[in-house]
């Protein structure tokens, strides 16, 4: 490139939908600003998580490998130090680096890997107060004459459902954008890289925008209604049994009822936690363009996962549906032209991707493949794309689904797995997912996109399951996944 931008500007979020902007988004939804963004970037309509939970994904967006590779295949892991981080790369190029919002990745509170400025909002992650503080979110709402009321482990916090409830302008997503102008406005003579992740729409599923969106005009998917297939894994069926019974129950924050209505109005409610966020996103957008940084700068949007929001009867992440494991992907680089993009991508070619739109050089670790002549050229030939999601088991909802009980039952003649771990290949219009456990899936994501059936055992795919499954294991053997798979022959 002639001109290369020489910031960048990463805007994410915490489980928000793909379905949430562009083309797929229900008009109903209010998103003017990733709206006016999308119309200007380049749109990837197919984008994956590299695992759909929080910390796997957030490692993978910050190194450009895949989990089995920096080492984060759960929560609450912190990702292997040798693996370099974008800003420990950058860094040492002159690069002043800013992290705003939720880590997830080690320390929440202090400054790591790279980054010189650090805003935190999360404090249910430390593991003393006493030795690490409190986040800065926390300084700035006693500085504005609140009182911590939540005991967690040696002190007392503001906890994320009481966060939730203040007024919007003390509310996380108002404190994370007043602290992104000003990092904006004081290194506006410096190339940056500057991280901006709101917590929103992720539970507690409340905002000042309750009720801007009405219950009654909400819609559900066909799966909330429709049974799973029994050729569906057991753990799929569990943990649908388990949000429709007890463990919903036990989160009585998330939902007033767990029937139909229950279920839309908390869709309403994560609508209006959507909306929250392009507020406040369009603030930053609107602010970068007035101090004449917009032309010098790489703009991404996305989030580290999806949402089920009642596919299948689900709620949350960690399962391979497409709800679950795509994301918004947005990319908006000056002087490429915008455009939809069908070609599969992921969060692990972003580091890659980024790089080589700054002019830096690409280590040789890197497992992601940088997007930038789809950036350029556009489509080529989408069929031809493909993107590689993980799923390493563990999570609290692993245990909900697996664990016997009334409020899982085992399918008849169903027998319990005892290994969770999956892994996906999507390529054109098909989805191969090869779980360790033995029961495998196959999905026409072109005639099925709602992945009712399991296409796996209809004879007339085999060839198309043979094909994915030897590009599967093509994979792992270049990235060194140790997962051992079952022969699918």
């Amino acid at each position: 490139m002639a001109d290369r931008p020489k910031n960048v500007l990463l805007l994410w979020t915490d489980q928000q939908r793909a379905d949430t902007v562009g083309p797929d988004k229900d008009p109903r939804l209010q998103m003017p600003n990733l709206e006016r963004l999308a119309q200007s970037s380049a749109h990837f309509r197919h984008a994956y998580c590299a695992q759909p939970v929080c910390s796997p994904a957030r490692a993978t967006v910050m190194t450009g490998v895949y989990p089995h590779s920096h080492g984060v295949v759960d929560n609450n892991i912190v990702p292997d130090p040798g693996i370099p981080m974008i800003t420990e790369l950058l860094r040492p190029a002159g690069y002043v680096t800013g992290y705003n919002g939720k880590w997830h990745l080690g320390n929440e509170l202090q400054a790591q890997r790279g980054f010189d400025h650090w805003v935190s909002t999360e404090e249910g992650y430390a593991r003393s107060h006493a030795e690490e503080g409190y986040s800065s979110y926390h300084d700035f709402l006693e500085a504005s004459g609140y009182t911590p009321s939540d005991p967690h482990l040696d002190g007392m916090t503001f906890a994320r459902h009481t966060a939730a409830a203040l007024p919007e302008e003390v509310g996380k997503p108002a404190f994370q954008t007043a602290a992104a102008l000003r990092f904006l406005e004081d290194h506006r003579d410096q190339p940056f890289f500057f991280s901006v992740n709101y917590l929103e729409p992720h539970a507690p599923f409340n905002g000042p925008l309750n009720g801007f969106y009405k219950a009654e005009d909400m819609t559900l998917p066909d799966t909330w209604y429709g049974e799973m297939e029994a050729s569906v894994p057991l753990r799929y069926r569990r943990l649908r049994a388990a949000y429709g019974g007890d463990y919903m129950a036990g989160h009585p924050d998330w939902m007033k009822s767990n029937d139909e209505r229950g279920w839309k109005d908390l869709k309403a409610r994560y609508w209006g936690l959507c909306t929250l966020v392009d507020k406040y996103v369009g603030r930053i957008l609107d602010r970068l363009e007035e101090l004449g940084l917009a032309d010098d700068t790489i703009i991404v949007y996305t989030s580290d996962h999806g949402h089920m929001m009642g596919e299948h009867g689900l709620l949350n992440k960690s399962v391979l549906y497409e709800p679950s494991a795509q994301i918004p992907f947005i990319i908006r680089v000056p002087g490429l032209p915008p455009q939809q993009l069908a070609t599969p991508a992921g969060h692990v070619d972003l580091v890659p991707t980024l790089l080589e739109l700054l002019g830096q050089p690409l280590p040789g670790h890197l497992q992601g493949t940088s997007l930038v002549p789809l950036l350029r050229d556009g489509d080529t030939d989408p069929e031809e794309g493909q993107a590689i999601i993980e799923w390493n088991g563990s999570l609290q909802d692993d245990a909900v689904s697996t664990t016997p009980g009334p409020h899982a039952p085992l399918a008849p003649g169903a027998v319990a797995p005892d290994r969770t771990e999956i892994r996906t290949i999507r390529r054109g219009s098909w989805k191969l997912n090869v779980h360790a456990s033995g029961e495998h899936e196959l999905y026409d994501l072109g005639s099925d996109p709602a992945e009712r059936h399991n296409a796996f055992a209809d004879a007339e795919h085999a060839g198309v399951v043979r094909d994915l499954d030897r590009r599967l294991r093509q994979w792992q053997r270049e990235t060194d996944d140790p997962l051992e798979l079952p022969a699918l022959a």
